[in-house]
């Protein structure tokens, strides 16, 4: 039987002319797909949708002589389309998984601040009261040591001496790592 003839079996949807260009054609595409997929499945489905289309839509040969270049051409477009899909897919997945990343890293460093300003909110409420005043005026609301002095009416001495013993009240009740990370910390959120 020539190409010829066998391409208008399978116009007519000859069902015994379509099941013989299979069996001619089918192993050469399946190879030719494989060499651009690597995979024995999905080049075994670009080839079987190829042949479905064609069954399916017969006047896809009107125009062709012999079908092997045809048939070779709709593989490796398949596959080169196939590949392609792929590859948008996976830079999509890789995008998401690199958000979700970024999100799990930042919720990591949140809980660990958190945790930090709960540690040093509990090192202030074992400060005797007028230090602890001393150190939150100073630290949290920002006033310079003459103006905490005025709104406590006491002296300036008074309130480095606050200062200087809550520090070290501080330093013994934390670690020393902790206490370097927090004062950054403050230092760095309230300039």
């Amino acid at each position: 039987m020539t190409d010829k003839e066998l391409i208008e079996l399978v116009r007519k949807q000859d069902s015994k002319g379509f099941e013989t260009l299979y069996k001619i054609y089918y192993k050469r595409l399946y190879l030719l797909a494989f060499k651009y997929l690597r995979k024995e499945e999905t080049a075994q489905e670009v080839v079987n949708d190829v042949f479905l289309k064609i069954w399916t839509d017969p006047a896809l040969l009107n125009q062709i002589q012999s079908p092997g270049p045809y048939l070779s051409r709709c593989i490796v477009n398949n596959a080169l389309n196939l590949i392609s899909r792929e590859k948008k897919q996976h830079q999509k997945q890789e995008q998401f998984l690199m958000g979700f990343q970024e999100e799990e890293h930042q919720s990591d460093e949140a809980l660990v601040l958190e945790q930090q300003l709960q540690q040093l909110e509990m090192a202030l409420d074992q400060l005797p009261p007028q230090c602890k005043k001393v150190m939150m005026m100073s630290k949290f609301d920002k006033f310079k040591q003459q103006e905490i002095a005025d709104r406590l009416n006491i002296s300036i001495k008074t309130v480095k001496n606050h200062l200087t013993q809550g520090y070290e009240k501080i330093r013994v009740i934390l670690s020393k790592e902790q206490v370097f990370l927090l004062f950054l910390f403050f230092n760095q959120l309230f300039r």
